[in-house]
C-alpha cells in the first residue's frame, strides 16, 4: 500500500512539474508518510507586497475567538481537480497540494478575507521568507482560524480585503508563483494573532492534513480546537524561529 502511495504521489508531482516547470530551492514536497504532530517552531512564509510595501488587512486581533453564529460551520477541501499532499512538510507546520496549475482554489468555509498578494515580488536572489508565497490570500473563517493559500497564478476579482467569502466560493487558480519549483497550493492554518505583517505564523502553525482528508472524505472536522491548543503553548510569536 505504501509503494502504491508513493507512486500516485510521485506521479502527480511529475504532472505538476510538466504543467508548469518553474524552478527554485523551496523542497515544497517532502513524503507521503509520517504523520509528524504539529510543531512549537513557527512557520513562515509568505505574506504579501516585498519591500518596502506592506500588505493592507481588516483589524487585527490576538486570539481565537470564533464570530458569533448560530449556524454549523461548513467545511470543503480547498483545491478542485485530481491532487496529491504529504503528511509532513519542510521545517514547519503546513500542507502543499499538488495539483495542475489553473486548477480551482476555493473557500474552506466561511469568512472575512485579511490579505490579499495580487503581484509576484519573490527573487531569489533575495529569498525574503515574507515574499515566498507569491500571489496569495489568507482569511479569517467564521470559527477564529486563519487560512492561507500561496503560489497562486490567478486571484478572483471578488476577493478584497474585508470581502466576505463562503465555502466552496472560487477565490483563485493554482499556480507557482513566488518560491514554487512546480504548481501546487501551500496551505496553512494559523491563529490569527495580528492578521498581516506576521508571516511566520500565517503560513501555518498547525498540520492541516487532518482536517483536509476529513474535508476530502465530505466530513466537517474544525481545526478550532487544536488551533487554540498551539496558541495557548505558543501564543503569537513576534518573529520567525525557522526560515524554510
Amino acid at each position: 500500500m505504501r509503494k502504491f502511495v508513493a507512486g500516485v504521489a510521485a506521479m502527480m508531482t511529475a504532472l505538476a512539474l510538466a504543467a508548469c516547470g518553474g524552478t527554485s530551492d523551496e523542497p515544497y514536497f517532502v513524503s507521503q508518510t509520517g504523520s509528524a504532530a504539529p510543531t512549537a517552531d513557527v512557520p513562515s512564509l509568505e505574506v504579501t507586497s516585498a519591500p518596502p510595501a506592506a500588505p493592507t488587512s481588516a483589524a487585527a486581533s490576538a486570539s481565537v475567538t470564533p464570530s458569533a453564529t448560530k449556524k454549523a460551520l461548513k467545511y470543503v477541501f480547498p483545491v478542485v481537480g485530481n491532487n496529491s499532499y504529504a503528511h509532513t512538510h519542510h521545517d514547519y507546520a503546513a500542507t502543499d497540494i499538488i495539483t495542475n496549475c489553473g486548477n480551482t482554489v476555493r473557500a474552506v468555509t466561511d469568512g472575512t478575507i485579511l490579505v490579499v498578494n495580487r503581484v509576484d515580488r519573490w527573487k531569489a536572489s533575495v529569498n525574503a521568507g515574507e515574499t515566498r508565497g507569491g500571489l496569495s490570500i489568507s482569511f479569517l473563517g467564521d470559527d477564529g482560524v486563519r487560512y492561507y493559500g500561496s503560489h497562486l497564478s490567478k486571484i478572483d476579482a471578488k476577493v478584497k480585503i474585508g470581502a466576505r467569502v463562503t465555502a466552496g466560493q472560487t477565490i483563485g487558480k493554482i499556480g507557482d508563483t513566488g518560491d514554487a519549483s512546480a504548481c501546487h497550493l501551500h496551505f496553512g492554518i494559523s491563529p490569527a494573532c495580528a492578521k498581516v505583517g506576521d508571516w511566520w505564523n500565517q503560513r501555518g502553525t498547525i498540520f492541516p492534513w487532518p482536517y483536509l482528508d476529513s474535508w476530502k472524505a465530505g466530513k466537517n472536522r474544525s481545526p478550532v480546537a487544536a488551533v487554540k491548543k498551539w496558541q495557548s503553548e505558543n501564543g503569537c510569536p513576534k518573529k520567525p524561529t525557522t526560515f524554510g
